[in-house]
Order: structure tokens, then sequence, then C-alpha cells
């Protein structure tokens, strides 16, 4: 039995070594660095999106290019833009549009760190690029978050600086079982004592909740985890459906770290006439998403795009901020009920349930400021927005296309999964 035991030592030695010594093999080559760091002022995600910006002066200006690289013993180069003003540098990677930055779900399982790249012409008698590196200095609020990837790569993403440089990287690893995340949340509009639209004995509420679980299938059979806001009898007639504090269904989005969010409602007009699919967006975006969207849905149900131009950007899709003289009316709205003015900008989008799950980056204002009147978002500050598109998918008000729509659950069901499933990476 003696001899068992010193044998099983001797095993367990040599396993320990072995693991010792191959992770003492696989440590990351230190990277020397530049003495000047790099200021980053602004970090975020949109979707499945990471961006930042930030400043630096450099030594030698004579360049030719500079680039955002990802080292984990090799180097990922990421594209950034840049202005130059003599030895000053500011840069982004897509300041144009705040869901197209590099994609977190191409991360593979590893740290990372995050540096700056300046690459110059060789030297004489060098045959490669001199390159010089520069860490990050995170200068904003956010000293750490933590992005979840699609159901399908189960990854985690910690965003921070814990590290020797200090530089921002990001440490991916694998999500644990009982973390409650979902790729998409669907919120199925109106609900409890507010109906929405009424026709006949047709409801937006019911409708929206029919839409919704087909949905919720055809987008599950795609691959994706889905959440929606309300289930079907959740909330009676004499109930509200609150829009904010915890579980509120401008704050579920967050709360299940869902990338995605989609709103879906009907329209009404007094005019029977008016009719037409409207998708409304967050500014500045690549619009990539919603137009796919309007391509399948009007050509699974045969609905057309709604001839409102109104905030219209391209056909059937809509972004809407706050303008000058609906923040003043908004402002006006809350002196009159003796509110706290929220920070109500031009920035702002002007639907809730796009501008409230995008944080920062959508102009969420819903703060403590009317607690009890109102409620909190407690994520109105966050520099995570969940990417979110708010459907009008027709008018009840118009005869003929409350029989289209009542007639094409499944259709407006697939259309949508469709989109995401080719516009959304796995």
């Amino acid at each position: 039995m003696k001899k068992v035991l010193i044998l099983i030592f001797i095993i367990a030695i040599g396993v320990f070594a072995y693991i010792y010594i191959t992770n003492k093999n696989e440590e990351i080559p230190i990277l020397e660095t530049a003495k000047e760091k790099v200021t980053i002022d602004n970090y975020y995600v949109y979707g499945s999106h990471f961006d930042l910006e930030g400043r630096f002066n450099i030594e030698d200006a004579n360049f030719e290019d500079i680039v955002l690289t990802l080292y984990n013993g090799e180097f990922k180069d990421i594209k950034i833009d840049y202005d130059q003003d003599v030895t000053n540098i500011t840069f982004n990677i897509n300041k144009e549009e705040i869901n197209n930055g590099f994609n977190l779900e191409d991360l593979e399982r590893g740290t990372y760190y995050l540096f700056i790249k300046a690459i110059y012409a060789p030297e004489e008698d060098d045959e490669e690029n001199k390159e010089v590196y520069y860490a990050l200095d995170n200068q904003t609020e956010y000293d750490e978050v933590t992005y979840y990837t699609l159901h399908e790569n189960n990854n985690k993403i910690e965003i921070n600086s814990n590290n020797d440089y200090p530089t921002m990287m990001f440490n991916v690893t694998e999500k644990k079982d009982n973390e409650e995340v979902y790729d998409i949340t669907i919120d199925p509009g109106h609900g409890g004592m507010d109906s929405g639209a009424v026709v006949g004995d047709v409801s937006e509420e019911e409708l929206t909740m029919q839409i919704a679980e087909a949905t919720k299938k055809a987008l599950e059979e795609e691959g994706f985890t889905v959440k929606l806001t309300r289930t079907d009898g959740e909330y009676t007639e004499n109930e509200i459906m609150e829009e904010y504090n915890e579980h509120g269904r401008a704050v579920i989005p967050q709360e299940v770290k869902s990338k995605y969010a989609i709103s879906l409602h009907f329209n009404s007009n007094s005019y029977e006439s008016v009719r037409g699919l409207e998708i409304y967006t967050a500014n500045n975006i690549n619009y990539d998403l919603a137009n796919s969207l309007v391509e399948n849905i009007t050509n699974d149900t045969g609905i057309e795009t709604s001839t409102n131009r109104l905030y219209r950007v391209n056909p059937g899709v809509y972004t809407h901020n706050f303008t000058e003289s609906e923040v003043e009316n908004a402002l006006a709205g809350y002196e009159e009920k003796d509110y706290v003015p929220y920070n109500v900008t031009t920035n702002s989008n002007y639907l809730y349930m796009i501008r409230e799950t995008g944080g920062i980056l959508t102009g969420a204002y819903v703060d403590d400021s009317n607690e009890e009147e109102v409620g909190v978002n407690p994520y109105y500050n966050s520099n995570i927005g969940v990417e979110t598109y708010l459907l009008e998918l027709g008018y009840l008000t118009n005869p003929d296309e409350l029989d289209l729509i009542t007639s094409n659950i499944d259709n407006y069901a697939k259309a949508i999964a469709q989109s995401f499933s080719e516009n959304i990476q796995k």
C-alpha cells in the first residue's frame, strides 16, 4: 500500500510539473512599449461592436500608419480612423456608425492586450518596418465592463486594465451556465391596462404577443436565445407593466445582457387610407439590419413601406431623435408635472425603448431624478448599449392592411428571424 501511495505522489508531482512547464512555455512575451501613453476618453459597445476614442502625442510623426492592435503573443491589427495635427493624434475605430466598430464575436478565448501601434518605414540596413507600441490609459469612468457574446460562442469578455503594462485588455473566458444571458430581447408592445390600438375585436396588445411568440420560436430555430419582456396573460387588464425599475420593459434587455432587442407595435390613424411598415432605429448606425428587416418583411407578408416621410432615412426605415422644439416641449411638460428636468438633448432618441436600452449611445436620461413618479433606468449611463429596433408592423386602422396583418403572423416571424440570421455573426 505504501508503495502505491508513493507512486501516486510521484505521478502527481510529474503532472503538476508538466502543467507548470507548459504554462511557463505558453507565457506571452513582454512587449516593449513607449514611455508615452495613449489617453482613452471614451469606449463603448453597441450591439456586438466595440469602439474607443483617444488621443496621444507622438514623438516621431513620420509614420506610415497607425493601428489598434490586440496582442496575445501574436498581433491582430484593427484599422482606425485618425486625425493628425503635427505630433498630436486623435482616433477611433468608426466614428460614423456606433454599431460598426470591432466585432467582439470575432475573439477566441484568451487574454488580449490593446495597444496603439505606429508603423514606420524600415530604417537603413533593416528589411522590416519599425513598430512602436503605446499602452492605452483608460481615463473614462468605466474601469471595467463585461460583454457576453452570442449563445453559440458562449463567451464572457471582461474589458479592463488589470495587467502589468498597464493597458486596456480583453479577457475572454467561457460563460458559466448559471449566468442568465440572452442574445435577443423581444418586447411585445403594450400589455395590462395598456391595450394599445383597438380595432373591432383586434387589440394591439394581443397581436404583438402573437407575433412575439412566433418570432421567438423562429429565432430559436436559427440558434438564438430569446427573452420576452412579458408573457401571454402575465398582466391583467387592471395591472400596469412598468417601463423602468427592476424588470421594467426598457430595463430587461440590459438585465439579461442582450446584444439586440426588438419592440413590436402596430400603428393607427384617423384616416383609414394611411398604411405601411415603419422600422425605427437609433441614430448614427449602420442600417444593414434595418434595411434587411424592411426587405424581408415586405417580401414575405406583402405589406408595403409607409408613405410617411417624417424622420425617414431609407424606405421603411426611420430615425427620430428629439428636435430642439421637442426638447423644449419635454422640459415644459416636466415643469407642469413638477418633475425634476431630465437631461434631454437632441442626442436622445425620441422612442424610450430605443433610447433607454442604448445607454450613453442613444442619449438615455431616466436617472433617479423622478424616482417615485417615473422610476429609474439603472442602465441609463451604461457604455454597453443594446442595439434596439422598434417595428411598427402596419396600420390596424386600414381595413386591407388589418386583414393582411392578421393572416401573416408566421410570415412576419419568419422574415424577422431571417434578417437576424443573415446579418448577425454567430
